[in-house]
């Protein structure tokens, strides 16, 4: 059993079997995935496309997944020399065995060296492919979540009836790295072009930030609140703001990311968040 490339029209039949929220058709979903690569994340950091590869048994695709070089943004644990890795990602499998994933990985390798690519990683939403990945020998090094709501409904808790949502301009970055610096301890510059900066105000006191991309509907880099305001629903204030926006952009779902800081269980901090 091999894998071969295939074509888009093949890989968009299968994943749009799978009715997955995310996949409407290739060319939207990597639209999306390429604005997500804002972030920086080990699965979402501006990739570039080198090929569609399938598993196919009796004349039928069994198996697929995108195999993409992307760029090294953390090189702590592992990597190698140059700019970029190979990146397995959105496998799709009719059944779970590790046949089919073993196929699929070494095409992609052998894919990978090809354009000089030394070091492999794979990313996967489906937790059946965990425990595959580690019985071919890949081990755990990331784990986050996306979360999602649906914009058309209304969140289940409401925010703090005090805090007024305004829109920030770009000589405001002072205010937004006192309020990350309170939440996080450090500071990532917005991209006022991409991103609808809003800034939480409880009376004259800047306690709450986000950065609402207007093309994902996704809150970059997340919720910050400053500390002393933590549990008082600052951030739901922030949610509800982002949230109406999307509803005015047409958009139908908004997300963030979620860093997990560890791989085997959620912390406290992360299950509250």
């Amino acid at each position: 059993m091999g894998a071969a490339e295939i074509s888009e029209i093949a890989f968009e039949a299968l994943l749009q079997a799978r009715a997955d929220p995310l996949f409407t058709t290739l060319t939207t979903y990597e639209a999306w995935r390429q604005e997500m690569g804002i972030l920086r994340t080990f699965w979402a950091s501006g990739e570039e496309r080198l090929a569609l590869l399938g598993v196919e048994e009796d004349g039928r695709l069994v198996a697929v997944a995108r195999a993409l070089r992307v760029p090294f943004h953390e090189r702590k644990r592992w990597g190698g020399e140059g700019e970029g890795r190979g990146e397995v990602q959105d496998i799709a499998l009719a059944r779970p065995e590790e046949g089919l994933l073993a196929a699929l990985l070494e095409a992609a390798e052998e894919l990978f060296q090809a354009h000089g690519l030394s070091a492999l990683g794979v990313s996967a939403w489906a937790p059946q492919q965990w425990p595959l990945l580690e019985q071919i020998g890949l081990s755990p090094y990331k784990r986050s979540v996306l979360l999602g709501w649906d914009v058309a409904r209304p969140l289940p808790k409401a925010g703090h009836p005090d805090v007024v949502v305004r829109t920030a301009a770009p000589d405001q970055r002072p205010l937004l790295r006192r309020i990350q610096a309170a939440s996080w301890g450090f500071f990532i510059s917005p991209d006022f072009d991409r991103q609808e900066v809003l800034i939480g105000w409880l009376g004259d006191e800047p306690v709450g930030s986000t950065y609402l991309n207007r093309a994902t509907g996704n809150l970059d880099f997340g919720v910050h609140v400053v500390r002393e305001r933590w549990r008082c629903r600052v951030g739901t204030a922030l949610l509800e703001a982002g949230r109406q926006r999307c509803l005015a952009w047409g958009l139908s779902r908004m997300t963030v990311v979620r860093v997990l800081r560890a791989l085997t269980r959620i912390n406290p901090s992360d299950r509250q968040a």
